[in-house]
């Protein structure tokens, strides 16, 4: 009767233990409902036509461009979070090597919305590392183009044009909020983003990496 009374009393507890709530799961690598701040910059590269040309002409290093970014964005849950970025470059263009070399720059101001995903949170796998992708949309503003001396091509200026983009972000983060990333991706343009119809090509492509510094705000408890 003693032993039985013992079990009782074993289970009942055991049955009270698992039935208390269990503590919130939280670690300073958790982010749902957290806003954040990045800066970004590095080199920039556009695979449109004519960009050959600086490599036939011994100048390949001048077909790169540097480009910045500042976002801001917000967590929905530790998993998805959206970006607002806007995204200022002073690019590399060149027109069709007709008997000769017709390089060109000019400014881009770009402004994307991007849906990311944090394949860490998905197992619930809070560490300092991330790695994350992302899809984006969104519309660049293209200026300042010069006037090349060339046989038949004109540079339109300015071109205002729809963008889509798909990246990668490799990230760590320290406890304290900031951390810092290396973002890769492929950007997508309309016609007319390097000043000039394409005869090749519809779209102008971009290709950006950049590595930055980001800070995760505090979740207000």
């Amino acid at each position: 009767m003693r032993k039985m009374a013992l079990l009782l009393a074993a289970f009942l507890l055991s049955v009270t233990a698992l039935a208390r709530p269990l503590p919130d799961r939280y670690s300073p690598y958790q982010y749902g409902h957290r806003w954040y701040f990045s800066f970004q910059a590095g080199p920039a590269y556009s695979p449109a036509e004519y960009q050959d040309s600086y490599f036939a002409n011994g100048k390949g290093f001048d077909a790169l461009s540097w480009h910045g970014a500042l976002a801001f964005g917000y967590n929905f849950n530790d998993a998805w979070d959206l970006r607002i970025s806007g995204v200022y470059g002073y690019n590399a263009g060149a027109l069709s090597p007709y008997n000769g070399f017709y390089p060109h720059r000019y400014h881009a101001a770009e402004l994307f919305a991007d849906v990311i995903l944090n394949y860490n949170a998905l197992a619930e796998y809070d560490t300092a590392f991330n790695f994350k992708t992302y899809a984006g949309i969104g519309g660049a503003y293209t200026f300042g183009f010069p006037v090349v001396m060339h046989p038949y091509q004109v540079l339109d200026s300015p071109n205002l044009v729809p963008a889509a983009r798909l990246g990668a972000i490799f990230e760590y983060d320290y406890k304290s909020g900031f951390g810092w990333f290396a973002d890769i991706c492929a950007e997508a343009y309309t016609d007319w983003y390097n000043g000039h119809e394409s005869d090749k090509f519809p779209l102008d492509m971009g290709l950006k990496l950049s590595f930055g510094i980001i800070y995760h705000f505090p979740l207000a408890r």
